[in-house]
């Protein structure tokens, strides 16, 4: 395993990757979590992963790159957005991007233009060296504001696969609608755009962490082995 900071958040927080694996592996993953501060979870999911995974042999035909924490501002200010206020997971730069809020004090605030955010362009730039087969983002749903049960998402045709597989071992729903529009998110930019194997998995917000590891862990190893 190699520790890699990866670059700042807007307040001067390092972002850090975990690389695991063989980088001229044709079958590259990026898991992603912390993209909205509001969802501790998908980010401590991930970091009990990496404590799984860390001092063990990873397979050689694999190659991983696991942020658990892409928002680090958003978790020290228990926001969704970034510190500009920006949603990160509609900053994008994705074909459907749109302006929907001009007002920076809106949940969904998409920013001032594509990939406007330096986390965002952590993300769009790994993708730019990386030719990542897959393309895995961790959230946890609100349960309040959008009473979805906890799934998995995927985008694109290319993605059902992946999404049928983590849904076969996790027990969670496969759907490709997520029930409301996501202009300019990971998912889209990468598997309608990019035409990359490109899931998200919603998690229950009401289970600690350590729950959710436990009931859903699983899927990391299926989303890294594909």
């Amino acid at each position: 395993m190699k520790e890699i900071i990866l670059g700042k958040s807007i307040k001067g927080k390092e972002i850090k990757g975990y690389f695991f694996g063989n980088e001229k592996s044709f079958n590259k993953t990026i898991v992603i979590g912390g993209i909205h501060g509001v969802e501790p979870q998908s980010k401590e999911v991930c970091e009990l992963y990496i404590d799984e995974i860390k001092n063990k042999p990873f397979p050689k035909d694999c190659f991983l790159v696991l942020i658990p924490c892409i928002n680090p501002d958003g978790i020290s200010l228990k926001t969704r957005g970034n510190a500009n206020g920006v949603d990160l997971n509609r900053n994008f730069p994705s074909s459907c991007w749109q302006s929907i809020s001009l007002a920076n004090n809106s949940a969904y605030y998409p920013g001032v233009k594509p990939a406007s955010e330096p986390e965002t362009q952590i993300i769009v730039s790994l993708l730019n060296k990386y030719n990542f087969k897959k393309i895995i983002a961790i959230h946890t749903n609100h349960t309040i504001q959008f009473p979805n049960p906890p799934m998995v998402n995927y985008d694109g045709e290319q993605s059902r696969e992946l999404a049928e597989k983590v849904s076969v071992a996790t027990g969670l729903i496969s759907h490709h609608d997520i029930g409301y529009p996501t202009p300019g998110s990971l998912g889209y930019w990468a598997g309608k755009d990019l035409k990359k194997i490109s899931v998200t998995v919603e998690l229950d917000d009401t289970k600690s962490a350590q729950e959710l590891y436990k009931k859903y862990g699983i899927m990391f190893e299926v989303g890294v082995l594909g």
